[in-house]
């Protein structure tokens, strides 16, 4: 019984010294318009929201490292196919950051991002859903205001077999709050 209780003791403790070091975001995301050619001389615009949680472990005084889930959506179109074409992705990444100036009030950020997602699109010839597994690389940069405002533009960029790729591609503005 006194083993169980010593156990049960120490990971709650370890739990409280963890967490104590441990921080999340939850924030929005936009991605600009941007000019995308799917077929020869039919211009189209891309623009996508999205929203992002992430999970951070502080690993010194200028890294952390942690996991970030992203979902944007957004409208492709026109295009030859069909005039209101929707995009939809998600990513679960493992990602690093670089402190510039920690602790203080405005600390500028540098970080990288890699990990598996998903794209879907309804932009085929019968309107139906193609998907397909993606590996998405991300770069980031922005600062971190008032140890709890985050406002940050990252480039994600997937690498994928197939059709559309750019369709997944993206230069997001994003605004977070970390807890």
């Amino acid at each position: 019984m006194k083993q169980k209780l010593f156990v049960v003791g120490i990971i709650a403790l370890f739990s409280v010294a963890v967490s104590a070091q441990n921080r999340f975001e939850f924030g929005i995301s936009y991605s600009p318009k941007e000019n995308l050619t799917v077929a020869e001389d039919i211009p189209n615009m891309l623009y996508k929201f999205g929203a992002y949680g992430e999970y951070r472990w502080l690993l010194g005084k200028h890294f952390d490292a942690g996991a970030r889930l992203d979902c944007k959506v957004g409208p492709i179109g026109p295009t030859y196919l069909t005039d209101n074409a929707l995009s939809i992705s998600g990513d679960l990444l493992a990602v690093a950051d670089f402190n510039l100036l920690p602790g203080k009030t405005v600390n500028p950020f540098l970080g990288i991002g890699l990990g598996p997602g998903f794209g879907t699109h309804n932009e085929t010839w019968d309107s139906r859903w193609a998907g397909k597994f993606i590996i998405f690389t991300q770069a980031r940069f922005g600062l971190e205001l008032f140890h709890h405002l985050r406002i940050s533009a990252d480039y994600s960029l997937p690498y994928s077999r197939g059709d559309f790729p750019e369709i997944f591609t993206t230069l997001d503005v994003n605004i977070g709050w970390v807890f």
